[in-house]
C-alpha cells in the first residue's frame, strides 16, 4: 500500500501527534563534524522546534537509534580516520574515543527529546518484509521502520526517498518522495 506523504514545512503539528524520526533526520539535527551541512536539513530542524512547541510526542526506536549511532561513527571514520583499513580497527583505536564521546553526547540529547518505545518485532509482518527484500524493492531496516509506524499509527519523519510503500503517513521535504507518494 502506498504511503501518504506531506510536506513537513506546511504540516500543522498537534499535541496528540506521534512521530518517529528516521536516522537520516537525526543525522541532520545532530550531525557528525565532518558531514557537510545539507541544505535540506533546515526544514527538519524547523519541524523539530515546532513539534517540541506543540508538545507532540517524538518516538525513539532502538533500530533507528542504532542506525544513527552506526552511521555517525562510519561517517567520521570515512572522512577523518580512513587510515584504519576496517571500521572495527578504527573503533578499537584511541582515535575512536572522541567520536564515541561525541555520538554519546548526541544520543543523550536525542533521548531527552523523545519517548523510548519497544520495537514491535514480534508483531511485525516479517515474511512480507522479507518478500520485499528478496525482490529488491525494500531495505530490511526500512521495512521494519515502516511496519513499526503502521502498527503503532505513528507518522514517520524522513528524507529517505525509498519510503513509498507501507501504508503509513510520512512527513518530508524530499520532493521526489512527495511526488512518488502522491
Amino acid at each position: 500500500m502506498r504511503n501518504k506523504a506531506a510536506e513537513i514545512s506546511t504540516f500543522v503539528f498537534q499535541q496528540n501527534d506521534q512521530f518517529l524520526l528516521d536516522a537520516n533526520v537525526w543525522l541532520y539535527l545532530f550531525a557528525p563534524p565532518s558531514q557537510p551541512s545539507p541544505n535540506y536539513g533546515a526544514p527538519y530542524s524547523a519541524a523539530m522546534k515546532t513539534m517540541l512547541a506543540a508538545k507532540s510526542t517524538i518516538i525513539i526506536d532502538v533500530l533507528v537509534l542504532s542506525e544513527y549511532v552506526n552511521r555517525y561513527c562510519r561517517i567520521e571514520w570515512a572522512a577523518r580516520f580512513n587510515i584504519y583499513t576496517t571500521f572495527k580497527a578504527f573503533r578499537q583505536s584511541a582515535d575512536f574515543a572522541a567520536v564515541g564521546n561525541d555520538v554519546a553526547v548526541y544520543v543523550r540529547a536525542i533521548l531527552k527529546h523523545g519517548k523510548c518505545c519497544d520495537h514491535p518485532f514480534g508483531s511485525a509482518n516479517i515474511l512480507q518484509i522479507l518478500s520485499s527484500v528478496e525482490n529488491g524493492s525494500l531495505d530490511f531496516n526500512d521495512g521494519l521502520v515502516a511496519e513499526t509506524c503502521r502498527i503503532n499509527d505513528w507518522k514517520l519523519v524522513t528524507h529517505d526517498g525509498d519510503f513509498t510503500e507501507g501504508g503509513i503517513e510520512v512527513l518530508t521535504s524530499n520532493k521526489r518522495l512527495l511526488a512518488a507518494c502522491s
